[in-house]
């Protein structure tokens, strides 16, 4: 026996046992066979077979002679093996099986291999892809041909215990001398996922999943066959991504196969008499070595809507309910070795999103890259006046995108809308409610790795000019219009300059600084050219006073909203005349710090002349009515003809009259050259002072005051009437005196006859 496969073979060969059997006629059953390799192709034997069946030639055995009809192999490791000169160890092995010409028909198959393991040589070199689960059935005809019945699973030796599709087949080869190495075959791919043939080819995932399945009749000689078949996609789409069940494609393709360089190129062809708007290549080389392999994709004019769903499925973010309309043209391609490359164009695109006004643009021309697209600046044209110019770049990976948006006169509004559904809204623009931007606007999102420790937030950067502006700012009663001025913003500040807008009918000029990482994250410059106390605490009404019914009832404390309790702000406030009720009282200039619902007024004055008020307080917002306290020097006031200086702790709560009319004080005062009455002069006068609103009139009392006039000194106290006069209890010795005067000066004086009494009284 073994030197009957010994001559078959042309191999020495070594087993541990043998049986006889007749199951599939006379043969032989051997275990664990070794059969050596040619030393022409290398050291390691040819295979490695737990069980062998040999069946032998009945007409032969007959007469005596051992002669094999058939070998068939049971779960055998075996070794393929090509020499630098091109030839394979199973090629010869295969001629030595085969039926001699015109000897008789063969039924069974001469060599058959179940369920084994074909690994690959080159030399002395193993590949890393094998065939495991291997079924192979060779029959010899009287032709000269032999029939090949073949199925297999490809796997890698670097993905241990996995196999990556399965394929099967038939092949006629013809043997003869005139047509050596002609072949002609039908090849099945049965249905596999897409992944595990880029795995196959790669080494690892690309990350594209999906079922693939294809049939193929390949024919001509080994070094030139012909290939054509048809490809059938189904479900498409990015690894993390849904696919789309129920969704098929069919490819017919065309190509060269050469079995002897291992080079395999495809392309899809179409009916006759039909073109195609896509059309793809694939090159393959070294595919049992080192695969290096492309693919080319061309387009034609192929509508935007038929590629837009596949796009979806790779993982291209675009807003819900978009529907895009245009034509692409371009070539895109893959390799291994350098990934995805390619330019496209899309003309005349138009993207419609419910409630949005249709963008238009007549050319897009975007640069494909291994990782992301980038898409050159293209005007897009809207039903909105002004212009817009938008790039960008988008990472194929979903976790990276870039966009610029340059704007000339563009509506704020639009823009806002336009962003929001493509991109996300940018917060810096988020109290601008009209006007029209100028400049440029840059948007970026990465998740990548590295970032993702933290959630990222996409990221705004822009410097634009606004115009005609409408802000709306929480805490302000009512909108800043006629805005106009200067904005440069990122993602950790804002910068507001050369700004102008109307408050209630009023010029205000300013500047605003934001810094996230400052110890005071916001800086405020206000001016304005005239206010009134009644105009400034009604615009900041929802800063300063919680306006809901239970607050008002206080039933509850106040509820600080998020902004005012984040509220982290240092400036200052000018104004050129300041008023109280219909009252000027000269030109205000102020210092605050306002964190959440508590302003510290680190410095205050207010001047008119020789008139100067200087203080410094707190207001708290903690309750439902503000609460103000602070302390203040006044000096210069004209009084009764000269002036007055007082010194002193004031309180109040409220806004706009309200806090006039619950304002309590006190403190101390001196006065110089002042007339009580038009017979009553005093070179000096101080005391102090207790002041309140009793049914909001006025209620001043005087202490301990100190007087001087001529000869004498007076001492004494005073105290408002209920006429709203001012009544004056004065001790001098034995002299007493009681005057009465005006509060507040009268447009008309009118002093009544006991106004003035004399000092025996």
């Amino acid at each position: 026996m073994r030197a009957a496969l010994e001559s078959s073979l042309g191999r020495t060969v070594h087993f541990s046992a043998l049986h006889f059997t007749l199951f599939f006629g006379p043969g032989f059953s051997l275990e664990n066979v070794i059969i050596s390799e040619d030393p022409r192709y290398g050291l390691e034997p040819f295979a490695y077979v737990p069980t062998l069946k040999v069946r032998l030639r009945l007409d032969k055995l007959l007469f005596g002679k051992i002669r094999l009809s058939g070998l068939r192999l049971i779960d055998p490791s075996l070794n393929l093996v090509k020499r630098d000169d091109g030839t394979w160890n199973v090629v010869e092995l295969i001629h030595r099986l085969s039926a001699p010409l015109g000897g008789p028909l063969n039924l069974f198959p001469a060599l058959t291999v179940a369920d084994g393991r074909i690994d690959f040589k080159f030399g002395t070199r193993k590949t890393t892809l094998y065939i495991a689960e291997a079924g192979l059935s060779i029959y010899p005809e009287r032709s000269g041909k032999i029939y090949i019945q073949f199925s297999g699973s490809p796997a890698r030796t670097d993905r241990a215990g996995n196999t990556f599709s399965h394929f099967r087949g038939r092949a006629d080869w013809d043997l003869k001398a005139a047509n050596t190495n002609r072949l002609e075959a039908d090849l099945n791919l049965d249905e596999s996922n897409l992944s595990e043939l880029t795995t196959l080819v790669e080494g690892h995932d690309i990350g594209i999943h999906g079922n693939v399945r294809s049939v193929a009749h390949i024919a001509g000689p080994l070094n030139a066959l012909r290939v054509n078949g048809e490809l059938t996609l189904q479900d498409i789409h990015r690894w993390d991504l849904l696919p789309s069940s129920g969704e098929e494609w069919r490819v017919r393709y065309v190509g060269l196969l050469n079995l002897i360089d291992h080079r395999l190129e495809l392309s899809t062809t179409s009916a006759a008499g039909q073109t195609t708007p896509v059309s793809l290549q694939m090159r393959i080389s070294d595919f049992l070595t080192r695969p290096a392999w492309s693919m080319m994709a061309n387009l034609h004019e192929v509508p935007v809507e038929e590629i837009l769903p596949f796009a979806k499925r790779m993982g291209i973010n675009l807003p819900q309910d978009v529907s895009i309309a245009g034509r692409v043209d371009g070539a895109i391609g893959y390799s291994n070795g350098t990934g995805l490359a390619g330019g496209l164009e899309i003309k005349d695109a138009l993207a419609k999103l419910p409630d949005m006004p249709p963008m238009r643009t007549d050319s897009v021309l975007a640069t494909v890259l291994p990782d992301h697209i980038r898409f050159d600046p293209a005007i897009i044209q809207t039903s909105s006046s002004g212009a817009l110019r938008v790039a960008g770049e988008y990472y194929f990976s979903g976790e990276k995108a870039i966009a610029s948006l340059s704007a000339q006169a563009f509506p704020v509004k639009a823009l806002k809308q336009m962003a929001d559904a493509w991109f996300s809204n940018p917060d810096a623009l988020g109290a601008l409610t009209a006007g029209a931007i100028t400049g440029q606007l840059e948007y970026s999102r990465d998740q990548t790795a590295s970032t993702q420790l933290m959630e990222e937030k996409p990221s705004w950067s822009g410097q634009v000019r606004l115009i005609n502006g409408i802000l709306t700012i929480p805490g302000l009663a009512s909108a800043l219009d006629q805005a106009q001025g200067r904005i440069a913003f990122d993602n950790s500040t804002f910068d507001l300059t050369h700004f102008t807008a109307n408050l209630a009918h009023q010029m205000v000029r300013a500047s605003y600084h934001y810094n996230a990482r400052g110890r005071r994250t916001e800086h405020l410059h206000l001016q304005m050219s005239a206010a009134s106390l009644m105009q400034l605490g009604t615009a900041l009404q929802p800063s300063l006073e919680d306006r809901s019914l239970l607050a008002r009832l206080r039933l509850m404390h106040r509820s600080i909203p998020s902004w005012l309790a984040m509220r982290n702000l240092e400036g200052d406030i000018q104004v050129g005349s300041l008023s109280v009720n219909g009252m000027e009282l000269g030109a205000l200039s102020s210092r605050f710090t306002w964190e959440g619902p508590s302003v510290q007024l680190v410095s205050m004055s207010i001047r008119k002349g020789d008139f100067s008020a200087q203080g410094q307080g707190v207001i708290d917002l903690h309750s439902y009515l503000p609460r103000w306290r602070f302390k203040t020097l006044v000096t210069g006031l004209p009084w009764k003809g000269g002036l007055l200086r007082a010194n002193g702790d004031w309180q109040t709560s409220g806004v706009g009259l309200d806090m006039v009319h619950n304002l309590r004080a006190v403190g101390s005062f001196s006065a110089e050259d002042v007339n009580l009455t038009p017979s009553d002069s005093f070179e000096s006068l101080s005391g102090a002072f207790t002041f309140s609103f009793d049914d909001q009139a006025p209620n001043l009392r005087l202490s301990d005051i100190q007087a001087s006039q001529a000869d004498y000194d007076w001492s004494g106290e005073a105290a408002t009437q209920d006429n709203g006069k001012l009544a004056f209890d004065l001790v001098s010795g034995d002299r007493q005196m009681h005057l009465i005067t005006p509060l507040i000066p009268e447009k008309r004086a009118a002093i009544a006859p006991d106004n003035s009494l004399s000092a025996d009284r």
